[in-house]
């Protein structure tokens, strides 16, 4: 069963963008580490210093393992300098996922002919 991982960064005050920013630059060879499944990026609506990785990984090792390795890189150091504490870090299990009318309706499927 996948792993869902939610990585939390509170960068300093006025840093959010540089914080998304870096993210989505070292986001190919995050989704290319072998057993990373998905990868989202997002922003607290209300605080913009307050970004978040939202990712799938095989099992939950394969995500610490990576971490690993970007820490060795020095890209948990680089982040660090950004923030305001330590990376929060939660694993989960999927108990269920499915899509809403919405979603539905967006992507044309289910549609009945006019």
């Amino acid at each position: 069963m996948s792993t869902t991982v939610l990585t939390e960064l509170f960068a300093r005050p006025g840093r959010g963008d540089d914080v998304a920013a870096l993210l989505l630059e070292i986001l190919h060879e995050s989704l290319a580490h072998q057993d990373c499944e998905t990868i989202r990026i997002i922003r607290d609506q209300d605080d913009p210093d307050h970004v978040a990785g939202l990712t799938q990984w095989t099992e939950r090792q394969d995500y610490t393992g990576y971490l690993g390795w970007r820490t060795a890189r020095g890209f948990t150091g680089t982040f660090e300098a950004m923030l305001t504490r330590p990376l929060v870090i939660s694993y989960y299990d999927e108990l269920f996922a499915g899509q809403g009318i919405a979603a539905v309706r967006e992507s044309g499927a289910g549609r009945r002919p006019q």
